[in-house]
């Protein structure tokens, strides 16, 4: 029996839809349905009630949900005691971070903790993959970005798969259409032409952002889809490469990339994100909770900046 097992059927139970569950954990739905069977098969019952939408569980799923989060936090914990003793791990901060983060804000980050000796781990890839890995224990803290528009509060509440732990307000910015310098579009394409669209994939967590903004401005943009891809970096270089137009948070935008690129459209068609640091509900190691007391110094800064 894997871990991983465990960890999926926990996602299904939160999420009560394979197909959100499978993208939190970043495999397909395909992958994630054998594991839920494969887990069913060890078990000899079943979870869920077949054919149910939203899913529901079954009373030995109900009663498995609590044991299986018992279980998978008793592993963890043990794997990180067990670390600690063997490679003395516990004095490395391990961090996860989409790529676009860690590539404007991991340096700040390092700078942060001051003349400390503590070392880092860094684990990088899409929102979803580093969101997963970090719900799977594999990081300490998770640095990302939360758009409060898309959990319909004012606040900024956290997406509900880490509604339980701590968060941390680090900095805002926005995300905004962008078009290569000395291009001219039709945007928002209502004119004889669409314009061309350099959009994010559909499981990429900026394509719920950019959906949003349609919404907002009740789909008054006519546009077609020249290039899609998940990874903003990828999106960026074909922006500038004038392409077409597509969305990018601010931090995506460095001064090289700024004298190639410039934002287009009115504040209607921007939308406000955070940039926020989690960590889990349970208490941290000394290395996790000394930098997390120099984060919480660093949003405080930028607050009053």
């Amino acid at each position: 029996m894997d871990i991983r097992w465990l960890q999926d059927f926990l996602a299904l139970a939160e999420m009560r839809n394979f197909t959100r569950a499978a993208e939190l954990r970043a495999i397909s739905q395909a992958a994630f349905s054998r594991r839920i069977q494969s887990l069913e098969h060890w078990l000899g019952c079943a979870l869920v009630v077949k054919g149910t939408q939203p899913v529901r569980l079954t009373d030995a799923g109900k009663q498995f949900q609590t044991e299986a989060a018992a279980a998978v936090e008793r592993l963890l914990t043990s794997r990180a005691t067990i670390r600690s003793a063997q490679f003395d791990v516990m004095s490395q901060v391990k961090l996860a971070m989409p790529n676009v983060l860690a590539r404007s804000d991991f340096r700040g980050l390092l700078g942060a903790i001051g003349g400390e000796k503590t070392s880092f781990s860094v684990i990088v890839g899409t929102t979803s993959e580093v969101t997963a890995r970090y719900l799977a224990g594999d990081a300490d803290i998770l640095i990302a970005h939360h758009c409060p528009a898309l959990t319909g509060s004012s606040e900024g509440d956290a997406p509900q798969e880490l509604a339980a732990h701590t968060r941390l307000v680090l900095r805002s910015e926005s995300f905004a259409p962008y078009g290569a310098v000395g291009t001219q579009f039709d945007f928002p394409g209502l004119g004889k032409d669409s314009f061309p669209l350099i959009a994010y994939a559909q499981r990429a967590y900026f394509a719920q952002v950019f959906e949003a903004i349609l919404e907002r401005n009740e789909g008054r943009a006519a546009y077609r889809i020249a290039v899609q891809c998940e990874m903003t970096d990828v999106l960026k270089e074909v922006i500038a490469a004038g392409r077409g137009i597509g969305w990018l948070p601010a931090s995506a935008v460095d001064s090289t990339l700024a004298a190639l690129i410039a934002p287009i459209g009115g504040p209607e068609w921007q939308m406000d994100l955070q940039v926020c640091a989690y960590r889990p509900p349970r208490a941290p190691s000394p290395e996790v909770a000394r930098f997390w007391a120099a984060l919480q110094v660093r949003a405080q800064a930028a607050q009053s900046g």
